[in-house]
């Protein structure tokens, strides 16, 4: 048997594991529906606080941020520096809390009332302090998250370099545009 396949039968195998432990242990359960209507929560809130004017350029922010985040997480649960123990849906890693919700929804309001740089930087800093140092750990105390090999410290870090970069290149783009 060469390497691939026995990649791919590993694969198989923690795809039968995972997806087994979802659907009889995860779904439908307290933490799913929890995490199900925090969720649908962020959202709501989210979009009755919106700009609706400067919608595409909020979200074009807002998807540097999701795609940073789940590049982030990708790499992260692939060398198991971190696992999801309740997901929304059987896939490693579980992106819709984190990676298309929490982190983009509060950068972006963030990015919506935040003009100047001294003031995003500002802002961002606080944002991503709560998301890492409460929520995160919130996450971790009702058993939604393990962290292995990882400190709260780095996603505080990324996440930040990840908000920046994602206003220097809309703002970029903006520029761009006007000429």
């Amino acid at each position: 048997m060469t390497t691939n396949e026995m990649i791919h039968e590993l694969r198989l195998e923690l795809w039968n594991l995972t997806y087994t432990q979802w659907k009889t242990q995860t779904l439908f359960s307290v933490q799913w529906w929890s995490l199900i209507a925090l969720i649908v929560a962020f959202y709501a809130i989210w979009w009755a606080i919106v700009d609706k004017y400067r919608l595409s350029q909020i979200l074009l922010f807002g998807s540097f941020i999701a795609i940073g985040r789940i590049v982030m997480d990708i790499v992260a649960s692939n060398v198991v520096l971190w696992s999801y123990d309740i997901r929304e849906l059987p896939f490693v890693p579980s992106p819709f809390l984190h990676d298309f919700t929490i982190t983009p929804l509060a950068l972006m309001t963030v990015y919506q009332y935040c003009h100047s740089w001294k003031k995003f930087f500002i802002w961002t800093t606080i944002v991503v302090g709560i998301i890492s140092f409460v929520f995160f750990p919130t996450l971790i105390t009702f058993h939604f998250l393990t962290l292995y090999k990882w400190n709260l410290v780095y996603s505080f870090i990324l996440i930040i370099g990840i908000a920046v970069l994602s206003r220097a290149v809309v703002l970029g783009i903006l520029n761009i545009q006007k000429r």
